[in-house]
């Protein structure tokens, strides 16, 4: 295993004061800020009797065999509720696919491509689950990992470059992408869509820090009440045609999102809650309320099984494939040229 030379370890250290001391001369601009922006708090929270969540996730891994790249992908939904004072797996839908990919166009090809295509996929793939399960088993919220907008994102270019040979068959990454958006849109006609994000660079208050940014300062400088469970005052975003150029689209049903910042327990992470609608807007203090309850560790536990569910291994596969003898890259290649 590689270790840290002893004078950049040393150097890591004046690192962490270096940060400290930036964070302390900052704490009265933080404030500041802070008070810009009105959060609600959150009253205790108890258990939500009634309400469900359903929730979904996947995991892919993209392996570099001696041939063609060989991706695997793994996911499930399920629907959550109460059964008295414990949160409960109702049913579950799981989710998955292997394959090759191979390329339409001539020249060298990014794997950052590869990996964007598979994304595109996959968020298609859970969106077609959590489909699927609400058509069996209503829930109150249908809850992804990630936000609104990575979901709407559509890279056509890519779409048109990347080929998936499945083996169940060719699967065209041009129609996925327009049956992703299609999915996305029934979904919030019908259901309470919830998008939540652990990390962004967005500036959705446009004030001098990244809206995540604000929000972990206020935990670290233990400023109230946005260090308390609760929820920022929603920015309401409208679908601009401006946004659905961003977003590589045309035209969607969809009018706007509104985006919060929530905290669901004292003193833990705060997330991106992304809420989008057709024609009705969401009861954020409704929907904040009830995924806390929903959040006894401080992230809502459905998430986090689905996540835990779903996680696939490097490691393991390529392990896997090795066993039953599938060629694949081990970074060693060139340790073996005589």
């Amino acid at each position: 295993m590689a270790m840290l030379y002893p004078e950049l370890a040393v150097m890591l250290t004046r690192l962490r004061e270096v940060l400290n001391n930036i964070i302390e001369e900052r704490r009265k601009n933080v404030v500041e800020e802070l008070e810009k922006v009105e959060w609600t708090l959150l009253p205790e929270s108890k258990p939500s009797y009634g309400y469900s969540v359903a929730a979904v996730d996947s995991s892919f891994v993209l392996i570099e065999s001696r041939v063609f790249p060989i991706y695997v992908i793994q996911g499930i939904s399920q629907v959550y509720v109460f059964d008295r004072d414990k949160i409960v797996a109702k049913a579950a839908n799981r989710f998955y696919d292997a394959g090759v990919m191979e390329f339409e166009k001539k020249g060298p090809v990014r794997r950052s491509d590869l990996k964007k295509a598979l994304t595109m996929y996959a968020y298609f793939l859970e969106l077609k689950s959590m489909q699927s399960i609400l058509k069996s088993y209503s829930a109150d919220v249908a809850l992804f990992d990630g936000s609104f907008l990575s979901f709407m994102l559509t890279r056509k270019d890519i779409a048109k470059a990347v080929k998936l040979r499945s083996i169940e068959g060719e699967v065209k990454l041009e129609d996925v992408v327009n049956d992703k958006l299609d999915l996305i849109e029934k979904l919030v006609e019908s259901f309470v869509t919830a998008f939540i994000a652990k990390s962004s660079f967005v500036n959705f208050y446009k004030l001098g820090y990244a809206d995540f940014q604000l929000f972990e300062l206020a935990k670290i400088h233990g400023v109230k009440p946005h260090n308390e469970p609760g929820y920022s005052k929603p920015v309401d975003v409208s679908i601009t045609s401006d946004l659905l150029k961003f977003l590589g689209l045309k035209a969607t049903a969809i009018r706007g999102f509104l985006v919060t910042y929530t905290r669901f327990g004292k003193g833990s992470q705060v997330f991106q809650l992304s809420v989008p609608y057709v024609e009705k807007k969401p009861d954020i203090t409704i929907l904040v309320s009830c995924l806390r309850a929903f959040s006894p560790a401080g992230y809502p536990l459905p998430l986090e099984t689905v996540h835990r569910l779903s996680k696939l291994s490097k490691k393991a596969l390529k392990g896997f494939f090795s066993k039953i003898g599938v060629p694949t890259l081990s970074g060693r290649e060139i340790l073996e040229i005589s």
